[in-house]
């Protein structure tokens, strides 16, 4: 996969953005919090950066979090809106790289 940072949301939470790192140029939007609530804000802060036209990917850490992710986005209109398949572990496998993330 050859997906330019600036079109990847990583979803993750903070905990795992320190623990994990992060794709630097990737926009830091949580999905939801611990306890599984959506954060409120999910959906207007990507409408702040995209247009439901465009295309950008979805990433959590398996893969779990962005295929419900990209259920909402898709209810609330985004056409091209993807997921990375196997969330960021696998992206890292297949070569991406993680920088630290420091709160």
């Amino acid at each position: 996969m050859n997906i330019p940072n600036s079109k990847i949301v990583d979803i993750r939470l903070p905990s795992e953005w320190l623990e994990f790192g992060i794709l630097e140029g990737s926009h830091l939007i949580t999905y939801a919090n611990l306890s599984g609530k959506v954060n409120p804000l999910f959906v207007s802060s990507v409408e702040n950066i995209f247009k439901k036209d465009d295309e950008f990917y979805l990433m959590c850490a398996t893969a779990t979090r962005s295929k419900e992710a990209l259920k909402l986005l898709q209810k609330h209109g985004f056409k091209a809106v993807k997921e990375i398949r196997g969330g960021a572990y696998y992206y890292e496998k297949m070569g991406a790289k993680f920088d630290k993330f420091d709160l």
